[in-house]
């Protein structure tokens, strides 16, 4: 079937595709106007039958108060998939005006910039760009004396080349936008086929690998946090009847030797012997980037994660055994900075003094508040300020100076306690550690690393532990509130709120400290209460547990790092070593690489 406008049409030899016409038994239509046919539309007959119109088809079968209507800006198919010109889209206009007629649609959408071009030349919107996203104008059709409201989103074919998140969802908040339906999803079904066949290639190249026997013994201990260091990667390690112990690692000589370097003193911590490890061909690290593409729907990092932490803990994994999941001690944290009104303290530069901190432990049933003395403070004073619904015991602990105050509870962070839950917690935990430095120049404590992450919250990297922020977690399930201070999620959660403060923070601390006390203790409450309704610690150690990771909030709260410590770790662990993983002298290598180590003992530095 032909139109008598297609005979000057450089693609008249070409297949035509027609639209395609879902009846959901209603008086209102939409159109979809994507680009062009490609190879597997013009087999079928039918648009947005490929792989990118599977994406399309994944979503609009969930939409049943419309009919729907799918077109191109182009009918046939063109010549290797090429984009269709300015010719071609101007031959082709008034099958598409047509189009419109027939279903007299009331909505329009858009997808990708051809198909926004041809909506735009159609009702003369000169104002419009190709590249606008969203909702664009309302126009009136001459023909159907119509109303039409036309929306414009990315085409599903760029988001299959990039995979990045930010396209299929705008796809998807379009769809939601223009159907008024907000529970629609999109499920890569296509995706998930790929995968399974790379799944199996992986399969086939863990059958064939060689027996690699290198072992690290971790004696029922559990890896609460891992942190790059100089050149050490520190692991901080737990067992209920034992405590804490860290260990380091030298990264070089481990990642591309499995063996210490003998200029330090060691303790014997790792055993091995002369074995054979296979490094497989480049193919199979290209395989496994795009299983977890798949998988996850974003492209892992493979790039970036050459001698990082990521690959060197999944090295790590591989090579040990006896490692237990406990889930630790670990207490509820809040901090108070006497700092300038309006101003928030600088963790990292830690210049203002440290004025009080409490810490609850997980049986909840005891508050410890230490503050600096500036005042006598009382107990009954302090409950004074407390709403009732505090029942746990209190203890107050005074200090006469700050770097007393700020050493106490870095000796608990240090040697005590494994975890530390708070809302921004990464801030506190930062903030005691960098100020300790400051105020008693101690070298042999090793700095917080700081990442202040814009609108979410600090992330804090440590060795003698790891901070679980109950704030990021609650935005992950909550990502649509105006305000995520704990005032706020307290009156929403808790039908509670903070406890009031009338001037600032200096001014109260001056006059009555006691006061200042209360709203730090009670910030604690708050937090263990919040964690209580929606057992925020309890989830984020079952998913650290399933993946087999640290604590650490970079890789527990990233699904795309998750997974790829998961499958390199699983890789490794049947004998097989991405390229990235090998040494730069052997990188020309093809195919399989079998390398012998040496003879000994492989150790690490006790810290």
């Amino acid at each position: 079937m032909k139109f008598d406008n297609c005979a000057s049409c450089m693609l008249r030899d070409r297949p035509i595709v027609m639209e395609d016409y879902i009846d959901n038994n209603s008086d209102q239509t939409i159109m979809l106007v994507g680009e062009a046919p490609g190879y597997t539309e013009a087999k079928t007959g039918k648009p947005f039958t490929g792989k990118s119109g599977s994406i399309i088809r994944n979503i609009i079968k969930q939409i049943k108060n419309y009919n729907i209507v799918i077109t191109n800006s182009v009918l046939c198919h063109p010549d290797k998939n090429e984009t269709p010109n300015d010719s071609v889209l101007t031959k082709c206009r008034p099958n598409i005006i047509n189009q419109i007629q027939k279903y007299s649609p009331v909505k329009i959408i858009a997808l990708g910039n051809r198909g926004l071009q041809q909506i735009c030349k159609i009702y003369q919107l000169k104002h419009i760009k190709a590249s606008q996203k969203g909702f664009i104008d309302t126009v009136m059709d001459r023909n159907t004396k119509q109303k039409i409201e036309i929306y414009a989103t990315y085409h599903p074919a760029y988001y299959l080349r990039s995979r990045e998140e930010d396209i299929i969802n705008h796809i998807l908040d379009t769809f939601k936008q223009v159907t008024n339906n907000p529970n629609l999803v999109y499920i890569d079904t296509a995706s998930k086929v790929e995968a399974a066949k790379q799944l199996e290639f992986l399969q086939s190249e863990y059958n064939s690998a060689k027996n690699l026997d290198l072992d690290i013994d971790l004696d029922g201990y559990d890896i609460i946090s891992c942190f790059e260091y100089e050149n050490y990667m520190l692991l901080c390690l737990y067992k209920p009847e034992a405590g804490k112990k860290i260990i380091g690692l030298p990264i070089q000589t481990f990642v591309h030797n499995f063996e210490a370097d003998k200029k330090f003193n060691f303790a014997t911590f790792v055993t091995g012997d002369k074995k054979e490890l296979r490094i497989v061909s480049r193919n199979y690290s290209k395989i496994l980037s795009d299983y977890i593409k798949n998988i996850n729907g974003k492209a892992t990092p493979f790039g970036v994660i050459e001698g990082s932490l990521v690959q060197n803990f999944a090295l790590f994994l591989s090579v040990s055994r006896n490692r237990s999941f406990h889930k630790p001690s670990y207490v509820y944290l809040d901090i108070e900075v006497l700092n300038n009104e309006g101003e928030f303290p600088d963790p990292v530069i830690a210049d203002r003094p440290i004025i009080c901190y409490s810490y609850m432990d997980n049986n909840k049933n005891k508050i410890y508040s230490c503050y600096l003395q500036t005042k006598h403070v009382d107990l009954q004073t302090v409950k004074k300020y407390l709403p009732e619904q505090v029942s746990q015991e209190i203890e107050l602990i005074a200090f006469e100076n700050e770097k007393d105050l700020v050493t106490h509870i870095t000796n608990k962070i240090k040697d005590e306690f494994a975890l530390y839950v708070g809302w921004n917690v990464g801030f506190d935990v930062a903030y005691i550690i960098n100020r300790y430095i400051k105020l008693t120049n101690d070298s042999s404590i090793i700095p917080c690393k700081v990442n202040d992450e814009k609108n979410v919250g600090i992330d804090c990297d440590l060795v003698y532990g790891a901070t679980i922020d109950l704030l990021k977690m609650y935005r992950n399930i909550k990502p649509d509130l105006t305000s995520y201070s704990l005032d706020n999620v307290a009156k929403l959660e808790l039908k509670s709120s903070k406890v009031k403060l009338n001037k600032s923070l200096k001014q109260i601390w001056d006059e009555d400290p006691s006061l200042i006390i209360a709203y730090n203790i009670y910030d604690t409450v708050l937090v263990s209460m919040i964690d209580e309704k929606y057992k925020f610690v309890d989830q984020y150690h079952y998913l650290r547990s399933l993946y087999e990771l640290p604590f650490n909030e970079k890789f527990v709260n990233s699904k795309v790092l998750a997974t790829t410590v998961k499958l390199i770790a699983v890789a490794l662990r049947h004998n097989l070593i991405p390229t990235m993983l090998a040494s730069k002298t052997i990188d020309s290598y093809t195919g399989a690489y079998v390398r012998e180590f040496i003879k000994g003992v492989f150790r690490v530095e006790s810290y």
